[in-house]
């Protein structure tokens, strides 16, 4: 009971976890964004998840506010962004990825950032949670990335977002 009851404060406030972006070599490939025509727009949808989309469509909303272009999606690694939020909701705990390299295996990328958090709410809940704090704050708003994955999963009524950013 005591565990509930921190978990929904904790919950309640947004928890996110700390952003780390890190700069490596380049790993050699091609990176697979998303064309934004209104077909792929749709199919991504459906492909991501509805969450996912909508936290994508607030992630550029928010670029845009500040004249910051917008990301390009990458559908297949929104499916490993995916995993990563069901593996911190199994775990019950908010971590980041150890090992980059891993991830974004063939894409051709020099700069990576990841936000992750959770919330009982919904997807503009845990964007302004996101915009709120300034390490996720800089990774959304880094005219540096134009790439983005987003994977989201929902158990239990909590959302688990993971988000990467990359160039």
């Amino acid at each position: 009971m005591e565990r509930q009851i921190g978990r929904r404060l904790i919950g309640a406030a947004m928890a996110l976890g700390v952003c780390a972006t890190l700069v490596s070599t380049a790993t050699p490939a091609d990176a697979r964004p998303t064309a934004t025509s209104p077909v792929r727009r749709a199919h991504a949808r459906i492909e991501i998840g509805q969450d996912a989309w909508a936290l994508f469509q607030a992630t550029n909303a928010s670029r845009g506010r500040f004249d910051v272009p917008k990301l390009l999606l990458d559908r297949q690694m929104s499916a490993v962004a995916r995993r990563h939020s069901a593996a911190m909701a199994r775990a019950d705990a908010l971590f980041h990825t150890t090992d980059v390299g891993v991830y974004l295996h063939g894409i051709d990328w020099h700069m990576w950032g990841e936000n992750v958090g959770y919330t009982p709410g919904d997807v503009a809940s845990v964007q302004q949670a996101f915009m709120d704090s300034a390490p996720h704050r800089e990774n959304i708003l880094n005219r540096s990335f134009r790439h983005v994955a987003i994977g989201t999963v929902r158990v239990n009524g909590t959302l688990w977002v993971t988000v990467f950013f990359y160039v």
